[in-house]
């Protein structure tokens, strides 16, 4: 009998899309070091900041159905909590020796940098088996990330701010279909994301640039950022809208067939994850902020995030550091355990064999 295996093709308006996003988080922490330098730097970094993050999550959520799937929370545990503590120690200790500190300490619980999206998204894809079962799932994440806001004591702390803070993305790309995107992908949708982006742009940059970054942090209370008014909560909503509007903007741009930095888009985390303490580094030991004095500095920093990204996402560094970033190192250090296991059921169904 001939048999026909079907292969599920990936999506590369989905791996084209994770790419760029990731290319511009890893850009926008070079450039977040000399945002002071000039108010179109740090406008552009804000504007960055309401795309990036907010349009990755959507993505995340939407290639995170199945979490009532058999084995879902081992497998969940595995590829991000395990990477999470393992990275959380390293970049702890890392941090520790590259800005000479006195005492080393680290936490769990107080995410190292660019971690706290790990954790979260940990957090976010175990929040599914609660709000998936609420009667309008999406309505009370977008109420609960209005609302901890309101909460003083929320803060980095558990990441609790954050987490619940941009959970209504990763809840809205969780319910989008793939028809969802076919919208954006229509040349139509060009015209109104150039409207949408200026439309953004404009309004967030009659704001001070340092209050517009408080709010895109999402790291603190209203109240530790200077707001006790009762209906401050409508400007996270508003906020909302325009990372919405702009991550819009941006699908309508995005390939929507293979490029040649497609197949990139599958080796994201390791960028993710390795690109925060690189940048750090960088900006002790080779990039001086206060030598930035001609336009040259400036463009190396876009050039910079390019080197990086390829050198991340390059074989040699996926298949070095795959055990750690997948959390491959579980099986292995699984496997004495599992050989162990296996040889003592083989050396107890001889006897039986034999007797039969």
């Amino acid at each position: 009998m001939l048999t026909i295996s079907i292969v599920k093709e990936r999506d590369p308006f989905l791996d084209n899309a994770r790419f760029i996003l990731v290319f511009l988080v890893v850009f926008g922490h070079f450039i977040v070091q000399v945002k002071h330098h000039h108010w179109f730097i740090f406008e552009l970094n804000n504007f960055l900041s309401l795309l990036r993050m907010p349009a990755l999550i959507i993505i995340t959520g939407f290639l995170s159905k199945g979490f009532n799937r058999p084995g879902y929370i081992e497998k969940t545990a595995k590829t991000i909590l395990v990477p999470y503590l393992l990275f959380q120690v390293i970049f702890a200790y890392y941090y520790y020796l590259l800005y000479d500190k006195s005492i080393f300490t680290y936490d769990f619980f107080q995410p190292q940098f660019t971690l706290w999206f790990i954790f979260s998204l940990f957090m976010w894809k175990m929040l599914l088996f609660i709000f998936s079962n609420l009667k309008h799932p999406l309505l009370f994440a977008f109420i609960f990330g209005i609302g901890i806001g309101y909460i003083e004591g929320a803060g980095h702390y558990f990441n609790i701010q954050r987490t619940f803070t941009y959970f209504p993305f990763f809840m809205l790309g969780f319910y989008l279909k793939k028809e969802h995107f076919e919208i954006v992908k229509k040349k139509s949708s060009k015209l109104l994301g150039i409207v949408f982006i200026v439309v953004v742009w404009f309004i967030v940059s009659q704001f001070p640039p340092a209050e517009v970054q408080s709010w895109l942090g999402a790291n603190r209370s209203y109240i530790a950022n200077g707001h006790e008014e009762w209906y401050i909560g409508l400007k996270r909503a508003m906020f909302y809208s325009f990372s919405l509007l702009v991550g819009f903007a941006f699908l309508s741009f995005v390939p929507t067939k293979k490029t040649f930095f497609t197949n990139l888009g599958r080796k994201t985390a390791y960028i993710y994850i390795l690109h925060g303490a690189i940048v750090r580094t960088l900006y002790v030991y080779v990039i001086n902020p206060e030598e930035f004095t001609t336009i040259w500095h400036y463009l190396q920093l876009p050039m910079y995030a390019i080197l990086l990204v390829l050198i991340l996402s390059s074989k040699s560094v996926t298949v070095l550091m795959k055990p750690l970033i997948e959390g491959k190192i579980v099986d292995y250090c699984a496997f004495p355990f599992k050989w162990l296991s296996n040889k003592r059921k083989l050396e107890q169904e001889l006897p039986i064999q034999k007797s039969a």
